[in-house]
């Protein structure tokens, strides 16, 4: 609870607290713009605040944000929160569609967009939602930056209790329709005591996430996680390229790094890399969005000098929930579930497996979320009697801990034996002038399953390196476990959260089939 009168809101705690313990004027954050205090952020949201007030939002009411990492998303994010409303943020880099299915399925109250022309921000307005942009005053949709100007400060934080819905996150909808995850207040709170003090932030820190605010990894790492000790975010609009994090590195020398695995390799291909690019500030690097395995563990210390934190998390618990401990986990392991929370793994029924066991994770935690939002048959299948029900299929070994093996679609029946494609991926990985590889399982019309090969050549790689991989996974692996198929590529596709897009591999080996 908060000491000030405000109950259990949130956005006191991660904003208003630094100035009430006299440290308002420390750095907060860094964007395309230039420098923010956290007194000078606590200005900003408090002028949104007062701006989404007089449009009428009240506690509950949905405001989603379609916005480019910035101190103005984080202001409106924080806006919300400190009236009690529900912030719904919303990558730009989603089609028209999947951003119109957003805003129909949370039934938003308010929308904050970057530009006026925007489609689906001109059809919310028609319908009666209050839409702001960035950008100039288009038709119905208003000027953010003139309502802001003229807005008086609301001061005030909405009193709430620590199950009130606080934050909508949306899934990246990889496998299927895109679900609302509800986070109450309480959850938000918890964060800290989890992921954050394994990782050991301190005020001193300066942040960098190439992941992004609308993503629940990236929300935790540019928010809930610098702002629970007082520390800096950087933020930036671009995309997470490896030439544009490089120079981010150098400009803005952060100590601690988020990223996901397919940007730490994308940057390994960089040409010339140890050289190009310079980790010298970071004392922290933290990999998550999906599993770094030993291969590119091991050429990231061999190369930059970097021990990276392994973690593993979901939208549904908030961020990273099992993380390795740096000179202890072994390359390749999961790690240990972070202060607060508890995981088990366990069979299709539901019953818990010994040490050894292959079977389905889950946790329960203090920051797991609610519900899906309006979703109850996937909530109930989900959300069952406190544990969350991961789609994550993991081992336990007393001696190195927790150790994914992959999603539930990584494991693959051919001819009647399971095959651990991860596995697969981390013996073409083994073979030098590989840049990066995907693995998928492809089913025939006869629901006889494949395995398929997508591999990226290194920069400098030589022409034999079909020959080469083929003739490693000869040596290496049983011939049920080898790929049918093998294909050189100039870049695995990914999904907007920067992952790999392995269905678009599947799909698109099913239309080369056709």
């Amino acid at each position: 609870m908060n000491d000030d009168g405000t109950g259990a809101n949130a956005a006191w705690w991660y904003l208003d607290r630094h100035l009430a313990s006299g440290n308002g004027d420390e750095l907060c954050l860094l964007d395309d713009d230039g420098a923010l205090t956290y007194r000078q952020l606590h200005e900003r949201a408090c002028r949104m605040a007062r701006v989404l007030h007089e449009a009428g939002v009240r506690p509950g009411d949905r405001v989603v944000t379609v916005l480019h990492d910035s101190s103005d998303a984080v202001a409106c994010l924080l806006a919300a929160v400190r009236i009690a409303a529900v912030p719904v943020p919303v990558s730009p880099v989603l089609t028209s569609a999947e951003q119109r299915y957003i805003l129909e399925d949370c039934g938003a109250r308010a929308l904050v967009v970057e530009k006026g022309e925007h489609e689906p921000a001109r059809e919310a307005a028609a319908g009666g939602v209050t839409v702001w942009s960035r950008g100039p005053e288009a038709g119905r949709v208003r000027c953010l930056a003139d309502e802001l100007s003229d807005a008086a400060p609301l001061h005030e934080v909405a009193p709430c209790e620590d199950d009130h819905p606080a934050l909508i996150q949306y899934t990246s909808g990889s496998t299927g329709r895109p679900k609302g995850v509800v986070h109450l207040h309480r959850g938000l709170l918890a964060l800290p005591e989890g992921v954050g003090a394994h990782l050991g932030l301190t005020s001193r820190d300066r942040v960098l996430s190439t992941a992004k605010l609308p993503f629940g990894y990236g929300f935790g790492n540019s928010l809930l996680l610098p702002f629970s000790v007082g520390a800096c975010a950087v933020l930036f609009s671009g995309r997470a390229e490896p030439l544009a994090v490089a120079a981010l590195l150098r400009r803005t020398r952060p100590t601690v790094l988020f990223a996901v695995p397919t940007l730490y390799a994308a940057l390994l291909s960089v040409p010339d890399a140890e050289d190009r690019i310079d980790f010298s500030s970071v004392r922290l690097a933290v990999s998550a969005g999906e599993h770094l395995g030993p291969q590119l563990s091991t050429r990231l210390a061999e190369t930059f000098g970097l021990t990276v934190v392994n973690g593993l998390g979901s939208t549904e618990c908030l961020h990273i929930f099992i993380a390795t401990v740096p000179g202890v986990s072994p390359p390749g392991a999961t790690g240990v579930p972070v202060p607060g929370f508890e995981a088990e793994v366990c069979d299709d029924a539901g019953r818990t497996l010994e040490a050894g066991g292959i079977g389905r994770l889950r946790v329960r935690g203090p920051s797991v979320a609610d519900r899906y939002w309006d979703q109850p048959g996937l909530t109930a299948g989900t959300f069952r009697d406190g544990w969350v029900y991961t789609g994550d299929t993991m081992t336990y070994d007393p001696a190195v801990g927790w150790t994914y093996l992959g999603r539930t679609d990584n494991i693959v029946n051919v001819g009647g034996t399971k095959v651990l494609l991860s596995e697969v991926e981390e013996e073409i990985l083994a073979v030098p002038g590989v840049g990066s590889c995907a693995v998928v399982g492809v089913s025939d019309e006869d629901d006889v399953t494949r395995i398929v090969a997508h591999v990226v050549p290194a920069p400098g790689a030589d022409q034999q390196l079909e020959e080469r991989v083929q003739a490693a996974l000869r040596r290496r692996l049983p011939p049920f476990k080898r790929p049918r198929t093998l294909h050189l590529v100039d870049a695995l596709p990914l999904t907007s959260t920067g992952k790999t897009a392995r269905f678009l591999l599947r799909g698109q080996e099913k239309e080369r089939e056709s």
